[in-house]
């Protein structure tokens, strides 16, 4: 598209501010359950006015400029695509730039317009000065010629034989730590809360097995949900679950006067509204659904090992195909998605897959499409894949980056992000730690030669649902954008994700999946370690050994042999891939 419409559409939306006497409009990036991803339902309004095509990121139009917010992640590509645009890139969370609401208050930008459906109280709260300063509540998604209409596809039930607990169970476990909270009923926005409870997946957000809803459990167990009718299979329990048109939802909490618990940070402001007997706790089924149980762990790790077949079956395929032509970005896109699919457990991606060539790889998030994408050849740097798959049995985040031509810069900070990914994974740590108190284990390894990733080491992963999940994650610092500073404990699965970027070069990353695991007890207290449950080597081209010390070197190599251990079974037929895999499996020496 000719990024001169961009300007053209601001001009129209500063117009229409000024007849409405709106001084500056925000627009965020997510829905009315304030979900990370989206639906283009939801997601076509900011980027009908702003060419970043990246999921995060808010935009603010004032009657004169306009400025999109984003964290360190989308800052690389964001300054690409933003250029010749009317919008400013602002590098939010970097040291001394003031956070949106801080600008919006500073320069008084007020009556500040936004649809407050897709923001949480508390972070409406953070534009609030005093009730001279005017907050309206104003919607101007009118504006998107031929708004994409929202998602119909059928929702679809996870089999008993995967979950560890019944439906009865879950809703008893929700129902008794909500009444500890003080509360008598509880009330979900969340979407994947909501498919944790009931049992059900959907495909609203791609990507994401969610689907649009709301979720009511009262005191006496009895389930209320709301969400589009047509969307619902005809073996649905509708005896069990009563169901509702989506659009009721409000109508039904106007009349419901007991205790609701709701969570502030998940729950929109206008749904906080609607509620009159409100207990404002953080979700027990946002605390409860991240711990998995031993059902989830079985099958999280028996399709972690499918996973590691999909990534090892690229791995041979650049190996064969790379000395005799280029590999194209989205030829690895293809291969991989058709690879994992092939595997009847396997029904999606768990996000759009990530291949990026030297240059692109500082880009955390870059995704090639038809019109960007570089070929990857004999002569290229390095090539970094990070991608993931949505299994009938868990889901699955890897990143493996792969070098084209040796270089020595290249292999120094391959091996540098290997000794990071290594340090953290090998980390005792009290119970009652969280991943924020021991990140530093895999940041120092980096910080000690001047290199910082601008962003966490690792987050949480869901169970059959989004790739990101809270309360848990790996970060040195706090940041509204992530809540993942909570402690961990037993069944929760983590990523850890280091790397090197470095702009207009090359991107280097390496992530493999945890589940925190019991250690040993001692007098001084219960002790946890990390068990790594992704299953895939590393290119052997990346790893300087003289960088390794002797532990590093024993963990790595027994590393190599889990891999071997766990895939090799599922190649009894195939020779020639079980051959490559003991090849890269091989224990390396000094």
């Amino acid at each position: 598209m000719d990024k001169k419409i961009y300007a053209e559409r601001i001009l129209s939306l500063q117009k229409r501010m000024r007849v409405d006497g709106i001084k500056a409009y925000v627009i965020p990036a997510t829905d009315p359950h304030l979900s990370e991803s989206y639906c283009d339902h939801f997601g076509c309004l900011r980027k009908y006015f702003c060419s970043f095509s990246g999921q995060d990121g808010t935009l603010l139009v004032t009657q004169d400029e306009s400025f999109l917010y984003t964290d360190g992640r989308y800052w690389v590509a964001a300054e690409i695509e933003l250029n010749n645009t009317p919008t400013k890139l602002v590098r939010d969370g970097k040291p001394g730039v003031p956070s949106l609401p801080e600008f919006v208050k500073r320069n008084e930008l007020y009556p500040l317009g936004m649809d407050t459906s897709l923001f949480s109280i508390d972070s409406l709260r953070e534009f609030y000065l005093d009730e001279r300063h005017k907050i309206v509540d104003i919607d101007y998604s009118f504006l998107v010629e031929k708004r994409p209409t929202l998602p119909k596809e059928k929702i679809f039930k996870v089999k008993d034989s995967l979950l560890s607990k019944t439906l009865d169970e879950r809703v008893e476990e929700l129902l008794e730590k909500t009444k500890e909270e003080g509360a008598e009923s509880l009330f979900l926005s969340a979407l994947d809360e909501i498919g944790y409870v009931l049992g059900y997946r959907g495909k609203d957000i791609p990507y994401t097995p969610v689907f649009y809803s709301y979720l009511m459990i009262s005191k006496d167990g009895s389930l209320d949900l709301f969400l589009d009718l047509d969307k619902l299979p005809e073996d649905f329990d509708r005896e069990r679950i009563h169901v509702h048109p989506y659009e009721e939802v409000f109508s039904f909490l106007q009349k419901r006067a007991e205790k609701i618990l709701i969570d502030p940070k998940k729950t929109n402001s206008k749904v906080y509204s609607t509620i009159k007997n409100k207990v404002l706790k953080t979700s027990p089924c946002y605390l409860v659904k991240a711990v998995k149980g031993p059902v989830e762990i079985k099958n999280t790790k028996y399709v972690h090992e499918l996973d590691g077949i999909a990534v090892l079956k690229l791995m041979k395929f650049l190996d064969d195909n790379l000395k005799d032509r280029d590999i194209d970005e989205l030829e690895v896109c293809d291969f991989l998605k058709a690879t994992r699919l092939l595997n009847p457990l396997c029904y999606d991606l768990s996000f759009a897959t990530i291949a990026a060539v030297d240059s692109n790889g500082p880009m955390m998030h870059y995704e090639p499409t038809e019109k960007n994408h570089a070929p990857f050849t004999k002569d290229s740097l390095t090539l970094l894949v990070d991608s993931g798959g949505q299994y009938y049995g868990g889901t699955t985040d890897i990143t493996r980056t792969f070098l084209g031509r040796f270089d020595k810069e290249v292999q120094h900070d391959f091996t540098l992000t290997l000794k990071s990914q290594i340090a953290l994974s090998r980390v005792v740590f009290m119970r009652g730690c969280s991943g924020h108190a021991i990140d530093l284990s895999a940041r120092e390894v980096m910080w000690r030669e001047g290199l910082d990733y601008k962003c966490g080491t690792g987050h949480g992963v869901a169970y059959m649902g989004p790739v990101h999940e809270g309360p848990i994650g790996f970060r040195y610092y706090t940041t509204k954008q992530r809540d993942d500073n909570g402690v961990l404990v037993p069944g929760h699965v983590i990523t850890i994700e280091p790397g090197v970027y470095k702009t207009g070069k090359y991107g280097i990353r390496l992530e493999n999946e945890l589940l925190v695991v019991p250690a040993y007890e001692s007098e001084d207290g219960s002790f946890l370690r990390f068990e790594t449950i992704t299953y895939c080597p590393y290119d052997r081209k990346g790893i300087d050994v003289t960088m390794l010390d002797e532990s590093e070197l024993i963990w790595l190599n027994d590393y190599l042999k889990t891999v071997e251990e766990k895939l090799a079974p599922h190649l009894a037929n195939d020779p020639e891939l079980l051959s490559f895999l003991k090849k890269q499996c091989e224990p390396f020496t000094r």
